[in-house]
């Protein structure tokens, strides 16, 4: 003769909290992945905007002192072409006044 267990409202009960208890810890575990899936893609574009912005920063140094060679080329070109309109004549060479030490004027004291 063969005894079998009649099945009682507990039993079922105990099933459907094995299964509930499944159910969250595999959603906790998903979450935890989707967590640590958007950290990382979060941190990842940190990283990237940081590089981004190093790039930018040195690439307005370099758009900095080229605006300052230019603007020396620019000035250098605008005094030769108003030299030129004026008429005057560039400097070749330069010489000094040579003046005596005993020639200085000295006014007399009231």
């Amino acid at each position: 003769m063969t005894y079998q267990r009649k099945k009682t409202v507990f039993a079922d009960r105990e099933k459907g909290n094995i299964k509930l208890s499944a159910a969250i810890i595999f959603g906790l575990l998903l979450l935890s992945v989707l967590y640590l899936a958007e950290i990382n893609g979060v941190v990842a574009k940190n990283f990237e905007l940081r590089v981004a912005q190093n790039s930018l920063k040195a690439k307005q140094d370099v758009n900095q002192q080229t605006t300052i060679s230019l603007m020396r080329v620019q000035s250098l070109t605008n005094l030769e072409g108003a030299a030129k309109d004026m008429n005057l004549v560039a400097v070749d060479k330069v010489g000094y006044l040579k003046v005596a030490p005993d020639s200085f004027a000295f006014l007399p004291r009231p």
